[in-house]
């Protein structure tokens, strides 16, 4: 089963509480409907007490209408449980339903409010969060700080013995939320004050908005010495790809398996949780899972934490490496450049790092407040 297929069978199965609740619902008011007829007796119809009914649908009004309700829920959680409180109105306002009919829809209506409740996407716990730019940050003599441990990021220019004159800086653009980075000839981030042991641990989950100029197989969105401890990447043909080198000596190269994932000149959404606890690297795209692997398809993926390169290199955004590191240690014909350089070409926006393997409710959550 295509991983795409088995989220949307996630999603539907939590809500079949609340839809079997609705369709019982649905038989009930088909009984007040025809309750309208008093017998032509002359008894007054004695109005049932609606008391605890009117109560939690003024809890049920009061969740759905939160300002934050589509960025902690599904859309299909949220549209599943407005028809039922839909439905309670109904009731609530019909002057012929009995009291058992109301009693009865009481608990129709609590059982779908918890079933709703249960539906909430996950929580992502602040301390998991490791970096986060968002590039709406300050920038002062070509520097930011970042979110989550407050590392210093500086805008740095492609090498000038790759890119001459075209060589520039990063620039700040409009972004898919706020402002967005977008690179050129070799423009990257940098950072030197981060804490190894932050980025060597056994779980790490990457989200970021991409937007590539263009189908490149070097389009570098974040790297930790480059392959010798753990990438990420646009790879040929628009795909998501993750590197990452295990203190097993286990290497893992890995993409979702689905051409152009990620169009050109279009704003999409990718995640890669890895967990070497439970040796499972996961990818996301607009928030559905694509592809897992774990180690009886990635063997590399035996290993405990990422392996600890013994150069100190920065950690980059939008590049591989540094040109220092690369003319030092790598066989290239430089003359070949700047084509051949792996570093990012087009915008990226709300990049973020965390130090746990996100759940998919996590990812849901993140899709669905940015997008």
């Amino acid at each position: 089963m295509y991983y795409s297929q088995k989220i949307t069978i996630m999603k539907t199965t939590i809500l079949k509480k609340v839809l079997l609740a609705l369709c019982s619902i649905f038989l009930l008011t088909g009984l007040l409907v025809s309750c309208g007829d008093n017998g032509g007796g002359d008894e007054p119809i004695v109005e049932a007490n609606k008391t605890e009914l009117n109560a939690i649908l003024n809890e049920c009004n009061t969740l759905l209408t939160a300002p934050d309700v589509a960025k902690n829920f599904p859309a299909n959680a949220i549209e599943a449980f407005r028809k039922v409180v839909d439905v309670a109105k109904l009731v609530a306002q019909n002057k012929e339903a009995t009291q058992s009919q109301v009693d009865a829809m009481v608990v129709q209506l609590q059982q779908a409010k918890e079933v709703f409740l249960g539906s909430e996407l996950g929580i992502i716990p602040e301390k998991a969060l490791i970096m986060e730019m968002t590039f709406d940050e300050k920038v002062t003599d070509n520097k930011f700080k970042t979110g989550g441990k407050g590392w210093t990021a500086e805008l740095k220019k492609g090498e000038h013995a790759i890119f001459g004159e075209a060589t520039n800086y990063p620039s700040f653009v409009k972004g898919k939320v706020g402002k967005a980075i977008y690179f050129s000839n070799g423009s990257h981030l940098a950072i030197n004050d981060y804490t190894a042991s932050d980025l060597m641990g056994s779980e790490l989950s990457i989200s970021v908005w991409v937007n590539p100029d263009s189908t490149r197989a070097g389009n570098y969105i974040i790297s930790y010495n480059y392959w010798n401890s753990w990438k990420f990447q646009l790879q040929e043909q628009n795909k998501p790809f993750f590197t990452i080198h295990t203190n097993e000596d286990g290497w893992v190269d890995a993409d979702n398996q689905m051409d152009f994932s990620a169009p050109n000149k279009s704003w999409t959404h990718l995640v890669v949780t890895l967990s070497l606890k439970t040796k499972k690297l996961r990818f996301y795209v607009n928030g559905e899972m694509t592809m897992e692997w774990d180690n009886t398809t990635k063997e590399g993926l035996h290993g405990t934490a990422p392996f600890e390169y013994g150069t100190v290199l920065p950690l980059l955004i939008g590049s591989c490496t540094t040109y220092q590191e690369a003319d030092a240690k790598w066989d290239w014909e430089w003359s070949r450049t700047p084509n051949g350089w792996d570093g990012f070409v087009g915008h990226i926006d709300e990049l973020k790092l965390y130090n746990i393997a996100l759940e998919e409710g996590q990812v849901i959550k993140l899709y669905e407040g940015e997008k």
